[in-house]
């Protein structure tokens, strides 16, 4: 079933559905121009006896009949004995029929004919078709061949030393001439047509499962989103010693003093305090003392 739905799928597909039917049409074209015209020419015949009867006694008059009234089973018999003799690689060959011609002869009782199908197991028929590629090839064939069953039948009685009278007859119920039969050219278009979207679909289906089938590192990687721009986070700048006027400082501190000591006053070494408006070396007024 997920086969048929895959099927479906892939015609719905205007990508696939509308080059494959192109395709099955085109095959159909080519199919259709192809094959050859052929013609079709037929006969069919019945066998009658004589008006006379199949007897003969010489010492009564001959009693006229009506041939259409004496139909049996011993004429079915003949006509039987008539369609397997003719039946023959020599017979279609004096015919103009040969194995490798473009030339086929049917000879029968009716049964390849659905005309005739019905009636053919009621009467002696024999029934005669000619397909040829060419009109005049089908007349050809069909008058030798009919020609040929009269003087098979007539060289079958003469054998059996059967008196001319008593011969039966063979004659014809209805003869078609050669009419063209399109059949064989609409074979190649159904045939090209249904060759080309099986072979499309099968194509396409295969490529589908192929690729899913594939292995990971053989599949066409995926497009990667654009990568986003990192943020950049602001870094304290780094202190570093910066002398003035002969002092250390460290840059980044309002009052030239490093960020991590604290405000306020620091005693030194001789008890006076940073920041006293005293100098401990020079004198109140500022003068050196003696």
């Amino acid at each position: 079933m997920e086969f048929w739905k895959a099927i479906l799928g892939l015609a719905r597909n205007k990508f696939i559905g509308v080059p494959v039917a192109v395709l099955a049409a085109a095959l159909a074209l080519a199919g259709y121009l192809a094959l050859p015209e052929r013609y079709v020419a037929s006969a069919s015949m019945v066998l009658v006896t004589p008006s006379g009867g199949g007897s003969i006694d010489r010492t009564k008059p001959v009693a006229q009949t009506n041939p259409l009234l004496q139909f049996s089973d011993d004429l079915r018999t003949t006509a039987s004995i008539l369609i397997l003799a003719m039946n023959s690689p020599d017979v279609f060959k004096s015919v103009g029929v040969t194995e490798d011609g473009s030339t086929d002869l049917t000879i029968d009782d009716g049964r390849s004919n659905p005309t005739l199908l019905g009636v053919g197991t009621t009467g002696p028929f024999i029934y005669v078709q000619v397909e040829s590629g060419t009109p005049a090839g089908a007349t050809k064939v069909l008058a030798a061949t009919q020609e040929r069953l009269r003087q098979e039948l007539d060289d079958r009685q003469n054998e059996l030393k059967a008196h001319p009278i008593t011969f039966v007859q063979l004659d014809d119920v209805v003869r078609l001439g050669p009419e063209a039969d399109a059949s064989t050219k609409l074979q190649g278009a159904v045939g090209g047509a249904l060759f080309g979207l099986v072979a499309g679909f099968g194509v396409a289906y295969a490529f589908v499962r192929g690729r899913l089938r594939l292995p990971a590192r053989l599949r066409p990687a995926p497009e990667d989103p654009p990568a986003e721009t990192p943020k950049t986070t602001e870094t304290p700048e780094t202190p570093h010693e910066n002398h003035e006027n002969g002092v250390p400082q460290k840059v980044g501190s309002p009052n030239g003093r490093a960020p991590d000591r604290e405000a306020g006053p620091v005693e030194d070494g001789t008890g006076s305090k940073d920041g006293d408006a005293v100098d401990v070396v020079s004198g109140a007024d500022g003068r050196d003392p003696d």
